[in-house]
């Protein structure tokens, strides 16, 4: 018996359904690749072809995306770029407007005037200017 031509297939359904796991826990196709064993275009290029892969990846990457969400912490950026509103979020999101407004209001930080930014120019010299 002979073997068939070319390598032997490396993304067996086994291997796609562990790879398909991976990226409903919220690993990237990349790093889910990788943990396969497989380069990071294969998946991709088999959902191509194969329309039942294609919604199981459809899937899974819908559900890795719910579940990147859930593990980032509850915080103002969560608050501010996620749209969290709970109470947690909200309070840090409070709490941190008000130490940047009052960071901003405090005097003698350098920041009174609207030109105090703007460096004295050195070959300036008002006193040769006016005579």
């Amino acid at each position: 018996m002979t073997r068939g031509r070319g390598r032997p297939a490396q993304f067996t359904p086994d291997a796609q359904q562990r790879f398909l796991d991976a990226v409903t826990g919220g690993s990237s196709v990349k790093d889910a690749s990788a943990l396969v064993g497989v380069h990071y275009n294969v998946p991709p290029r088999l959902a191509r072809t194969n329309p039942a892969f294609a919604a199981a990846l459809a899937e899974a990457k819908t559900a890795g995306r719910a579940a990147r969400k859930e593990k980032l912490p509850h915080d103002e950026s969560r608050y501010k770029h996620q749209g969290c509103r709970c109470p947690v979020c909200t309070k840090a999101s409070t709490a941190g407007r008000a130490s940047r407004r009052d960071r901003a209001a405090e005097p003698g930080d350098g920041l009174e005037s609207s030109t105090s930014f703007l460096l004295p120019c050195p070959s300036f010299q008002p006193d040769r200017a006016a005579a």
